[in-house]
């Protein structure tokens, strides 16, 4: 056999034999199942068990309870958070000056038009204690009058000339209004208690008060006020003795000294 001839056949055979090899690598099987990935399963119903070996394993996650626990987390960080707003008015140390005017609401026969001031001393926030000067010019009513006529009968009254009372304030509710959707006007209400002495046309007489009041704060040292007081104390009428009820409605203004504050914050 020549050489020409041996390189042909050899040729020849190498032809021959390819599509064998290829036939036999398509009869691979090229599929994974379960247990060639992570290992045959644990008939006890725990997790595959591991044989050993080279093997593909895989972690499963739960994307909504994942998200669900990063909300619950991120809740949990925004109710840490505080937001503390400072005060728009400040009244401790300082003296407030309040003026005003007012008249009786629960006598029939006699009419007062009141006139006075409170000097008040803020120990607290929440806290005062201060004192009271109210005069007062009393009329009879037409009320009044109608009794003597048509009853013959002349009605005993007390008309209050002044008063004076030591008192103590507690403020227990405080918030803020927005008037007109643009101003926002903090207030305070404050409750009233007092002792003190009231002269009438008949005699002096030692007084209790009790009342409540509400400020209406306008600026850094400046507020509105309204107040509803009782004055209780007995009264010697020619008849007999007893207890007299002057209830009033004040309004006025406070200023308040000194006219500015500084907050003072924890560094």
């Amino acid at each position: 056999m020549s050489r020409a001839s041996f390189i042909s056949f050899i040729v020849l055979a190498v032809l021959w034999a390819l599509p064998c090899v290829c036939a036999a690598d398509d009869d691979a099987d090229m599929t994974f199942d379960l247990d060639e990935i992570t290992g045959p399963a644990d008939t006890g119903g725990g997790a595959p068990a591991n044989t050993g070996g080279d093997t593909m394993t895989f972690e499963v996650v739960d994307t909504e309870k994942a998200a669900s626990k990063f909300e619950a987390e991120k809740q949990a960080e925004q109710d840490l958070i505080r937001v503390i707003q400072h005060r728009p008015f400040l009244r401790r140390k300082r003296f407030e000056v309040a003026p005003f005017m007012g008249t009786n609401i629960n006598d029939a026969l006699v009419n007062f038009l009141l006139a006075g001031a409170n000097m008040t001393y803020h120990l607290t926030e929440v806290m005062a204690i201060g004192l009271n000067g109210t005069w007062a010019l009393g009329n009879e009513t037409d009320l009044f009058n109608q009794v003597i006529t048509d009853y013959d009968v002349f009605p005993e009254v007390s008309k209050t000339r002044w008063a004076a009372s030591l008192d103590f304030q507690y403020a227990f509710m405080y918030g803020k209004f927005a008037l007109f959707n643009t101003w926002i006007i903090p207030w305070d209400t404050y409750a009233i208690l007092g002792a003190g002495a009231t002269q009438t046309q008949l005699a002096t007489h030692p007084m209790l008060t009790a009342g409540v009041g509400q400020r209406y704060f306008m600026n850094r040292w400046f507020s509105l006020d309204l107040a509803l007081r009782d004055a209780v104390y007995n009264e010697d009428y020619p008849g007999g003795s007893e207890i007299v009820n002057n209830v009033s409605f004040t309004a006025g203004v406070s200023f308040f000294i000194p006219p500015d504050f500084e907050y003072r914050t924890l560094k």
